[in-house]
């Protein structure tokens, strides 16, 4: 009798047992159910909540301005007349008012543009701020080699809503960008692109340009590139166009390029650059990706330091030698700047150092 209890007793704890696990495995399945159901709901949620850059926007665009200038042009007439002109007709100067855009990088007013919206003899710059407040610029120093030009607006001890830069050596092909500038004199506009490529060359050796198909069209140069964040990493150029309009290949110089200029204006009205007195062989590069010397300019400072055509640049500063790596060392070098080159010349790796000239 007393085995029989036993029995039925244990028999009552192992039921009692089982149920326990079947709860505690349908309660662990039931909470993760729950838990996807949650994590779908959210994905869901965050899926139909709409895509905004609006914080971007509001933190740059009071940065970015729009700039009138008067220039001083020439204009020829061909009906020449009788004893007074020349066969050739008669120069008369004109003035021609552009348009463009610029952007404040220092809360005391400094601003940069393009060089092109404000012209090579020009009479008078006037910047219009976010708020809509017209003053007159002054030209602080021009750059034709990368087209850049640094302005200074003065209002007293105000302080003006500057941009935040970032390094535009970070941007990624694909990364999301925006355009900020004065489109065809309409005011402030902004568009939406992505970028298409990077380390772009147009008829310009210094700018190594950003491309992007963010709308860019007549009087946005000048203008800001800006990232998702808000921050400035290219001022707007370039388009490649057949309407004239913007055909989704637009050119911007990265942030990176337009900081070493800035400098140089602001302290000597002018970009002091180095000179190295070398040149590349570009089927070498093309085919082959190798930086081969094809001349040396007799004289400069590549032949005083010793380096002779069909030698080939393994190094530039000590780093694995590429096109990009050359053409920032050259473009961003200065008057007196050491540049150690590693050379295979007749199967033998020599180190040169150039000491970098001034580039008339």
């Amino acid at each position: 009798m007393k085995i029989v209890m036993k029995f039925n007793i244990l028999k009552q704890s192992y039921r009692i047992i089982i149920s326990l696990l079947i709860g505690f495995i349908f309660g662990i399945v039931f909470l993760k159910i729950f838990e996807v159901l949650l994590i779908n709901e959210e994905i869901n949620s965050k899926s139909n909540t709409p895509v905004s850059y609006n914080s971007a926007v509001s933190k740059a665009s009071p940065a970015v301005v729009n700039i009138f200038s008067e220039q001083l042009v020439n204009s020829r007439i061909n009906r020449p007349r009788k004893n007074t002109d020349s066969i050739f007709g008669k120069k008369r100067n004109q003035i021609k008012t552009s348009l463009g855009s610029g952007v404040l990088f220092s809360s005391d007013g400094y601003i940069l543009t393009n060089q092109h919206v404000i012209g090579d003899k020009n009479l008078n710059v006037i910047v219009e701020l976010s708020d809509g407040r017209k003053i007159d610029a002054k030209i602080i120093g021009i750059d034709k080699g990368t087209d850049l030009a640094v302005l200074k607006a003065d209002l007293g001890d105000e302080v003006y809503p500057s941009i935040e830069i970032e390094d535009s050596d970070k941007v990624q092909i694909g990364d999301i960008v925006l355009a900020i500038g004065n489109a065809y004199g309409l005011g402030q506009s902004v568009s939406m692109g992505i970028i298409s490529a990077t380390g772009r060359e147009y008829e310009n050796p210094y700018s190594n340009y950003l491309q992007t198909d963010a709308a860019i069209n007549k009087g946005n140069s000048g203008g800001a590139l800006i990232d998702i964040n808000g921050r400035l990493i290219g001022i707007n150029t370039i388009i490649r166009s057949t309407s004239g309009g913007s055909d989704g290949v637009g050119l911007a110089i990265p942030s990176s390029v337009a900081l070493n200029v800035i400098s140089d204006l602001i302290q000597y009205g002018e970009v002091r650059r180095g000179w190295l007195g070398f040149s590349i062989d570009q089927v070498a590069l093309l085919n082959r990706g190798q930086l081969l010397v094809s001349e040396v300019t007799p004289e400069s400072p590549a032949s005083k330091s010793g380096l002779i055509n069909e030698d080939l640049i393994l190094t530039i500063n000590e780093q694995v030698s590429s096109y990009e790596n050359l053409f920032k060392t050259f473009a961003r070098s200065k008057p007196g700047d050491s540049v150690l080159l590693g050379i295979l010349r007749n199967k033998e790796n020599i180190d040169i150092e150039i000491i970098s000239g001034e580039l008339n």
